[in-house]
């Protein structure tokens, strides 16, 4: 059995997982510029454009064994991860502008791909930490827009970047330029 610390982290990753944080910035978005059944139908479309493609992705590889884990925590493993999320965002950015739906996540769709490119270019230097990324982007700019839901999150942000280095899936510095482009992306959003 795994020491406590281990499981900790392990749930602090699952709880704070990119997948998770998308869905939340997304309805939590939505739910603070629309009506709350606004936000269900917003985070549907968010997860079939985004998530879905990527956890597909990521299950596919893990069971081909091209990947070592889910989280793509090999920098040889990401160029497929970028390739998908942006590709997806892509998708979402276009559905979003004709459909005339939430601009606030149309922003935050094309910041995203920029965080990604961003993140895929320095990746020959430093595997950014996505997970710490993503919390600390939908935190800010949750805050950033005065959602309480974006201050649930701000003392796990912190908590997540510990987990990473725990399970060993991080250095201490690829945390830290996850945060930090993620700080950015959130401003980005809120100060386009």
């Amino acid at each position: 059995m795994a020491p406590g610390w281990i499981v900790l982290a392990r749930w602090i990753s699952i709880i704070v997982h990119p997948f998770v944080m998308v869905a939340v910035l997304a309805g939590a978005g939505t739910a603070k510029f629309s009506p709350p059944e606004e936000a269900f139908r917003i985070v549907l479309i968010v997860s079939i454009f985004t998530i879905l493609p990527i956890a597909f992705l990521a299950l596919r590889q893990v069971r081909l064994g091209r990947w070592g884990n889910l989280d793509a925590s090999n920098p040889s493993e990401r160029p497929i991860l970028f390739t998908v999320g942006v590709g997806g965002l892509l998708g979402l950015i276009a559905y979003l502008y004709f459909s005339g739906l939430a601009p606030f996540l149309l922003r935050g769709a094309i910041v995203t791909v920029v965080l990604l490119c961003v993140s895929a270019i320095v990746t020959r230097w430093v595997k950014v930490s996505l997970h710490t990324a993503t919390a600390t982007f939908a935190t800010t700019a949750l805050v950033l827009i005065g959602s309480v839901v974006g201050y649930i999150f701000v003392p796990l942000v912190p908590a997540l970047g510990w987990s990473r280095v725990a399970l060993g899936r991080h250095q201490p510095i690829e945390v830290v330029v996850g945060f930090f482009f993620g700080l950015l992306a959130g401003i980005a959003v809120k100060f386009p």
